[in-house]
């Protein structure tokens, strides 16, 4: 607790007791086209609606002259104790220490992450990136965390070819080499909920409360076209996610809905890296030769970018069969966040 979030906050913020102060209400039509027209439009003269000082630009939407200080958007708090995480998990670690060759640490992870406000720490003058749904509803906004991953798995593995009895040269030759693996595989990361295109939403409402609302989830509607990590669709041609999944919430109005969802995820990205080495001694150990080779993504998996879900009524667009934009749309061309195919390097040292 007493997490520093200062998105969970603004202290320049439009809230509905400001509003209800002018005679105004979000849930009203008229007084929504109100907040968005400039000070000198006819909308604002009917209703009586002036510059708060002299000197403020007349270009100003009504909106942002009524904040308590009107001459700023946002105010990001410097430190703001408001949020909370939690985090439980239950974790096994296997070791086998290094006997007949062979050595090992795994673990695996059964975990559930929950944040409230910023999910990692706050850099001076930022607000963490923190997803807040509804600003004046704080408790509300408890959400899954942007790193929750519910299972992850991950084990390194040595192991050091042993001499033959024998033949001398075969067993000089493929003894003493150390082969290291290493391998991740855990769940997808959570993806974003769209952000809500009601009116005053997100540009409009962000401006008057300093935060961004999320669209909301319909039942039953499939929230994917495709498994992501079923390898049986065209990234390129296809749309993966589903944009009926989605509703907007009335005009002027926050989400009901979180930011994110359990079912909701990215797709996997499992990390298979290999090593292999040895060094050779020569003239009673006064010089060596170590030659290593070390190898990611050593089964060269394709690694996909994540589908571009931050407005669920993005028009899905395409040119030749090709996806061009659009809400579900996976960027082939970009580059995701880790390397996408394999890599090595081979590297000799001389020692004496």
């Amino acid at each position: 607790m007493w997490w520093n979030s200062p998105g969970l906050i603004d202290v320049n913020a439009l809230t509905p007791e400001r509003l209800s102060a002018f005679g105004l209400d979000l849930n009203n039509a008229a007084d929504r086209n109100l907040l968005i027209a400039r000070l000198d439009s006819a909308t604002a003269a009917v209703r009586g609606f002036r510059a708060p000082y002299a000197g403020y630009p007349l270009s100003a939407t009504v909106a942002q002259s009524l904040r308590p200080f009107p001459q700023f958007a946002s105010i990001t708090s410097l430190w703001s104790p408001l949020g909370k995480t939690w985090y439980d998990s239950l974790q096994v670690k296997g070791t086998k220490r290094f006997s007949h060759d062979l050595s090992f640490v795994s673990n695996f992870t059964w975990s559930k992450n929950l944040a409230m406000g910023a999910p990692t720490n706050v850099t001076t003058g930022s607000t963490g990136g923190g997803s807040v749904n509804d600003v004046f509803n704080r408790n509300s906004n408890k959400y899954l965390s942007p790193f929750d991953q519910p299972f992850s798995f991950n084990t390194s593995l040595n192991y050091t070819t042993p001499a033959l009895r024998g033949h001398k040269v075969i067993s000089w030759t493929i003894s003493d080499w150390t082969i290291g693996a290493y391998v991740s595989y855990g769940s997808g990361l959570p993806i974003l909920a769209p952000a809500a295109q009601n009116n005053l939403n997100p540009l409009v409402l962000r401006n008057l409360t300093g935060a961004l609302s999320y669209a909301n989830r319909v039942p039953d509607q499939p929230l994917f076209t495709h498994d992501l990590n079923c390898h049986c669709f065209d990234p390129s041609k296809e749309f993966v996610l589903n944009p009926n999944a989605w509703a907007e919430p009335a005009p002027g109005q926050f989400g009901t809905g979180a930011a994110y969802y359990s079912d909701y995820r990215a797709v996997r990205t499992p990390r298979e890296n290999l090593a292999v080495g040895r060094t050779f001694r020569f003239g009673e150990g006064k010089a060596s030769f170590n030659i290593r080779g070390e190898f990611t993504n050593i089964l060269n998996r394709t690694i996909l970018p994540d589908p571009t879900s931050t407005n669920a009524r993005a028009t899905q667009t395409t040119s030749n069969g090709v996806t061009t934009a659009g809400f579900g749309r996976i960027n082939t061309t970009a580059t995701p966040a880790i390397p996408t195919s394999r890599q090595g390097m081979i590297v000799g040292r001389v020692t004496f």
